[in-house]
């Protein structure tokens, strides 16, 4: 039987392919997915590495918007205690949370207050008033006292707006220069004069400028509505909370008109703004 022999060459050539396939077997089957799989890994960890670079940033962001309310805080409770009326009738101010009955008694005593504080301001500069503000009556009923009075809950936070409209005064230009620039210094309320306009001959002039007066009411708490079926002022328990902006107040001190020289009252421009009616009624208290 003849023998079958194969030569080196053969045998290395045949080394060579099967180990070509055994290699091209491995790098399909194992090494390609694993090295894949291994970058998609540092891929990955690499993306993770940017965000955490970021942290740093993203707390110091925080950081700072915190640090930006805080001051928003701080200077609001500045106008809080600058320019928001006091807390109690007592004191000037008004007290949302005492029952509606009660509050029709106290929201007068409010209004007189702040016709005082308007008329203290109308002195300011040494000017001769000639069309000064007057302010209206708040609502006599418990229904609409706080919704058009205070502008609860329609704002979010009771507060009283008084558009008095066109103020005239008359004294040397200095004076009524002063007279306009010392309404953003009235005490207890937010004061904005406007569109000063100065006719005449000098020495004595008239000016005329726009007034609006915003009092924001401090507190946190507003009685409910009086019930259709009560029939006393007590016991009506409770009350609705608000969250204003640093809880704003109401507020001056007792009866107070029109100063003299003052003119009629300017219709409010926003209804229900400051109260309701009666300039006659309002000036009786004088």
């Amino acid at each position: 039987m003849a023998s079958f022999k194969l030569s080196p060459l053969t045998v290395f050539i045949v080394g060579v392919a099967a180990s070509a396939i055994v290699l091209g077997l491995g790098y399909i089957r194992y090494y390609r997915p694993n090295t894949e799989e291994a970058g998609n890994y540092n891929a990955y960890a690499d993306q993770l590495q940017i965000e955490a670079d970021k942290m740093p940033q993203a707390v110091q962001r925080v950081e700072n918007a915190v640090n930006l309310v805080n001051r928003a805080n701080a200077g609001w409770q500045e106008v809080v205690l600058r320019k928001t009326p006091p807390k109690t009738v007592r004191e000037g101010g008004i007290d949302l949370a005492v029952n509606r009955w009660q509050l029709t008694v106290d929201a007068p005593q409010f209004r007189n207050s702040i016709q005082r504080a308007v008329n203290a301001q109308m002195r300011k500069g040494g000017i001769q008033v000639i069309q000064g503000p007057f302010v209206p009556d708040f609502p006599t009923d418990t229904a609409s006292l706080v919704s058009d009075g205070f502008n609860y809950p329609a704002l979010g936070f009771p507060a009283v707006f008084m558009d008095f409209g066109t103020i005239t005064v008359e004294g040397r230009f200095e004076q009524i220069c002063r007279h306009v620039e010392a309404w953003s210094k009235m005490p207890n309320y937010l004061a904005v004069a406007t569109g000063l306009r100065f006719d005449g001959t000098s020495p004595t002039l008239r000016g005329t400028y726009q007034l609006s007066v915003v009092g924001f009411i401090r507190g946190n708490r507003v009685a409910p509505p009086v019930p259709e079926s009560a029939g006393t002022a007590g016991g009506f328990g409770g009350s609705i909370g608000f969250g204003g902006p640093g809880g704003p107040p109401g507020g001056f001190g007792g009866p107070g008109g029109p100063p003299a020289g003052l003119g009629a009252p300017p219709a409010l421009s926003r209804p229900g703004a400051a109260g309701g009616s009666g300039a006659a009624g309002a000036a009786s208290r004088d």
